[in-house]
């Protein structure tokens, strides 16, 4: 009786190990396949690091059985390293330095969510976070600023704006494109900001019907150096408060009823199906650049994914370089969200990388020190 209860025992973990083995084969082909048209093989992606520790407690239990399974979950996730490399950074946490070599570009990056919506919340900017977030920008002494979800009541030209504001603090050269003409935000859009002469600044768009930010980059002129910086955000989920609490609900297992499952799952198909044919456009702009790139963005998508590996190509992820373990930059949902990203071309040196746990924005902002 025991014997055949341990072998009932082993056979339901064995289907589960198969299960998790066929949800990370699908994770490790995600960078090999159009996500925009097959897009539910996108969707264990999102999952990836509770897939792979599952499949390492499954190495694990199959070692102490002494079972040929071992070996089969071991090949497994070997064959997925690419996906482990690019999820985790194998570093331990050190402290950001402020001090500033002279040969080194500073760049920050934030999603600000129309500066802690203020706007539509707040009667006044004394009643939000927006003064604590220009303190914070001041005091990293960046020399670039990249912004997504930037919006301002203000025309940009007013000396009360918050351009005029960001300007004041030591950012004399902006790009703007405006991305959002029918919101009451007077403007809303993507903002690349610089200490130094901008030569050269244009936008690509992504066309008509989709909810992402333009694509724009500014060359900058620094001594003898001339680099292109990037900014984007990419199509969006548009999650709503509903949307959220399903997903809540979810991770507790309490049912967010069919209607709401359905659209979360239509809200992601849509997200994968535009997100696929726009990091085509970026890769195509960053291999088109003739000067060294980097790029800053929210690309609304995990390092297991399509658009990640698409845009990364030959670039490289300063948060692998410099930063450590999963590097979260979504505060809500899930604590291993990294969907902001800077990534640079090889021929600079990534000196250090952080992310910065602040709560004013529903995205931490990331920086790094690119030495060239």
């Amino acid at each position: 009786m025991r014997d055949k209860a341990r072998s009932v025992f082993i056979s339901i973990f064995l289907l589960i190990n198969i299960g998790i083995i066929i949800l990370y084969l699908l994770v490790c082909l995600v960078p090999f396949i159009n996500t925009g048209k097959f897009w539910f093989v996108a969707f264990p992606g999102l999952a990836f690091p509770l897939i792979f520790f599952a499949l390492l407690c499954f190495i694990i239990f199959w070692a102490a059985l002494r079972s040929k399974w071992f070996w089969v979950s071991l090949v497994v996730m070997l064959l997925g390293v690419q996906q482990i490399l690019a999820l985790f950074s194998f570093h331990l946490p050190q402290s950001f330095s402020k001090t500033k070599p002279a040969n080194t570009l500073r760049i920050f990056h934030w999603n600000v969510e129309g500066w802690d919506d203020y706007y539509e919340n707040k009667e006044s900017r004394e009643e939000s976070s927006y003064q604590e977030m220009l303190k914070l920008i001041e005091s990293e002494n960046a020399d670039i600023l990249c912004f997504e979800e930037y919006a301002d009541r203000k025309n940009i030209d007013d000396p009360n704006s918050t351009v005029s504001a960001i300007k004041n603090i030591g950012y004399p050269y902006y790009a703007f494109a405006e991305t959002d003409a029918d919101s009451h935000y007077n403007p809303k859009g993507v903002i690349i900001f610089s200490k130094y002469p901008i030569i050269k600044a244009d936008t690509i768009t992504y066309g008509k019907h989709t909810q992402a930010e333009h694509l724009i980059y500014v060359d900058i002129k620094r001594g003898e150096k001339t680099f292109r910086i990037f900014t984007t955000h990419l199509q969006s989920v548009r999650f709503e408060h509903k949307d959220y609490e399903s997903l809540s609900k979810l991770k507790h297992a309490k049912d967010p009823g069919y209607k709401h499952s359905r659209t979360i799952l239509s809200k992601l198909r849509k997200g994968y199906e535009y997100r696929y044919s726009q990091a085509q456009i970026v890769k195509q702009q960053i291999e088109e650049s003739p000067y060294p790139s980097i790029i800053t963005g929210d690309f609304n998508d995990v390092p297991n994914s399509n658009t990640y590996f698409t845009i990364k190509g030959k670039l490289q992820d300063c948060f692998l370089k410099k930063g450590s373990f999963i590097g979260r930059t979504f505060r809500f949902i899930s604590p291993t969200l990294r969907i902001d990203y800077i990534l640079a071309d090889k021929s600079f040196k990534v000196n250090q990388f952080r992310v910065i746990h602040v709560p004013y924005s529903d995205h931490y902002p990331i920086e790094t020190d690119l030495e060239y």
